[in-house]
């Protein structure tokens, strides 16, 4: 992204305000991760977006890997953590089935929603909430996947993945489960959340528990 715009800049905002800004929800969020995670343990954070996942599985003693492509929040979350590098890891890249380059769209007026998925775009125009947004820029990102970032980093306890509607993608770049996968899932878009959950299961006997909204 070669100059920042009035809507970048907005958009950017509105996401920090929704993750850092809402009273409770890091709480919320610390409360829930206590039970997934202790001190030590390594975390992979894949969409890491605004850092407020990473942010909490810090403090709760974690080693994070924040994986985001987007050349605003990546830089972003690099200034954040700057003073915790032994305990964040910052890589700004995509994850996919293969190692590579990828399109990434992005929405400027709301970058939470941007995506390396075509079909997560298609289908997300023709949803309630996400009828007005529009992914008016692509760029190409560099792609790994969870099989490299595993070889380079370690094996995570827990793995978090929230990058609208490719969740599919990035778990059919892993080889071997995981002790506890986070995937986000759409109820009124539940297509590519079936696709991961098809995955899991090729990967091993995994058991659910769905928890709507956000923590």
């Amino acid at each position: 992204m070669s100059r920042l715009r009035p809507t970048h800049i907005t958009g950017f905002l509105r996401s920090l305000a929704i993750y850092h800004a809402v009273p409770g929800r890091a709480r919320r969020e610390k409360a829930l991760l206590r039970h997934l995670v202790a001190s030590g343990d390594l975390c992979f954070d894949i969409g890491a977006h605004a850092g407020n996942r990473t942010r909490s599985l810090m403090q709760l003693g974690a080693r994070v890997i924040a994986v985001e492509p987007q050349p605003l929040f990546s830089g972003f979350l690099r200034w954040f953590f700057r003073a915790r590098k032994d305990a964040v890891t910052v890589l700004p890249l995509a994850l996919g089935a293969a190692c590579g380059r990828a399109e990434l769209k992005i929405s400027p007026a709301n970058p939470t929603t941007s995506t390396l998925s075509q079909d997560f775009v298609t289908s997300a125009r023709q949803t309630d909430g996400f009828r007005n947004i529009r992914w008016t820029e692509r760029i190409a990102v560099d792609q790994t996947t969870l099989d490299r970032l595993i070889e380079d980093h370690g094996r995570p306890r827990y793995c978090k993945i929230d990058v609208e509607g490719h969740e599919a993608d990035v778990l059919a770049g892993l080889s071997t489960p995981l002790p506890v996968i986070s995937v986000e899932y759409l109820g009124k878009s539940p297509s590519s959340a079936v696709q991961a959950l098809a995955r899991l299961q090729e990967l091993g006997d995994y058991l659910y528990n769905a928890a709507p909204g956000k923590a």
